[in-house]
């Protein structure tokens, strides 16, 4: 029932994209390390899965032309945060902020003077991210720029990984999300919904910690822990 939704024939490939990929002398040694472990197969539990929640700011949403500032990312589990994990780094892109998007971020140039080369902000990403899933809030966009800046970086098309969406997971699962009562799935909007704090916005740290702490409760109150496999919340 579940694959019908998240279009089961489209998340298979992400193994077999990692097997496909041969070895090259251009790659970090992150890269080499994210390549050689095997993606979670599809028909394994969910219960028993390490995720990381992820969120970009960006200099707008445009993958192939925009840019990442920041990253903020935090480790988990299906019952618990690991919030010694909660982790931002700062892109050194800083010629490439645009007034209306520091007017959304609040992230303006002078903030990225001492920040991290994008090459090395990818390779340190991809350490967190290895033999994990990425859940994120309106995750195409997270999986979009990240495959952008490994094409650029590396030439890879896209990066063998699965993501969670907890916005879809909300509008496929949920009462309200089938029933169409829920006016806004803003992150915060979903958070008040669960009664849970509202975080300062625009910090990509606390954007992921946010995330992760709406996808524990979803997956407890839709009930998705116990019964529910990879197959049935990754996004096609």
């Amino acid at each position: 029932m579940f694959n019908r939704w998240f279009g089961k024939s489209s998340t298979q490939c992400q193994e077999a994209l990692r097997q496909s990929i041969a070895p090259n002398s251009s790659y970090s040694s992150a890269l080499d390390s994210y390549l050689r472990h095997p993606q979670p197969s599809l028909s394994e539990d969910l219960i028993s899965q390490q995720f990381v929640a992820l969120d970009f700011e960006m200099t707008g949403l445009e993958a192939k032309r925009d840019k990442i500032l920041s990253i903020g990312l935090v480790h988990l589990n299906c019952y618990e945060i690991n919030l010694c994990s909660s982790h931002e780094i700062y892109l050194d892109h800083g010629d490439y902020v645009k007034k209306e998007s520091a007017e959304i971020n609040e992230i303006v140039p002078q903030q990225l003077l001492n920040a991290t080369a994008p090459t090395a902000a990818l390779d340190e990403l991809l350490t967190h991210l290895e033999g994990k899933i990425v859940v994120a809030h309106s995750a195409c966009i997270e999986r979009s720029f990240l495959n952008a800046q490994v094409k650029a970086t590396y030439g890879l098309e896209r990066l063998p990984c699965h993501f969670v969406d907890t916005l879809q997971l909300e509008k496929k699962y949920s009462y309200a999300g089938l029933s169409k009562i829920h006016q806004s799935y803003q992150l915060n909007d979903l958070r008040r919904h669960y009664n849970l704090p509202d975080y300062y916005a625009h910090s990509a740290a606390s954007d992921a910690l946010a995330c992760a702490e709406l996808f524990i409760v979803q997956l407890s109150k839709l009930k998705l822990k116990f019964e529910s496999k990879i197959s049935d919340v990754i996004i096609s």
